[in-house]
């Protein structure tokens, strides 16, 4: 089974066989091609599933633990969870996603051919005091500056 992210309709490119993704991701078809792109995998057999809230629960938990959760959306994390619960292989080209992924053990693959190599942890540094943060934050708490990058753990 493979679970369908934005990219797979946008590029129409994705492996053979049973396919699936989640209701929202329509909303982010942005041109006439992917959307009809969608409207046609509908016709011929794309489940359209949500997942179970335990699930996106548990993607939440392992994106904080990789440092991801702050940069993937609602759809982002839903994804993953459709494919956790599945038991599918992810279609992404999201960096973010695939990290997550390797970090559950769920299997990707990427709809360009560009895959992570090595599983990241991030956190978010100040770029005033460099104070850290394991989550993402609008300013920095401690001295309050507004700018805040995300780095790589080493």
């Amino acid at each position: 089974m493979y679970i369908l992210d934005t990219c797979a309709f946008l590029t129409q490119n994705h492996p053979e066989g049973e396919i699936a993704t989640i209701s929202e991701i329509e909303s982010e078809l942005n041109n006439r091609q992917s959307k009809q792109y969608f409207t046609n995998m509908s016709e011929i057999g794309l489940k359209i599933q949500d997942p179970k809230g335990d699930s996106i629960e548990n993607i939440r938990t392992n994106s904080e633990e990789t440092g991801d959760l702050g940069v993937l959306s609602n759809i982002d994390l839903k994804i993953l969870a459709l494919a956790y619960e599945m038991r599918g292989t992810i279609v992404s080209d999201d960096f973010a996603i695939q990290n997550v992924a390797l970090h559950m053990g769920i299997e990707f693959t990427s709809c360009s051919g560009n895959e992570i190599k090595e599983l990241r942890k991030w956190k978010y540094r100040c770029s005033a005091c460099r104070a850290e943060a394991l989550e993402k934050v609008d300013s920095c708490s401690v001295c309050g500056s507004e700018k805040i990058f995300r780095v790589k753990v080493k």
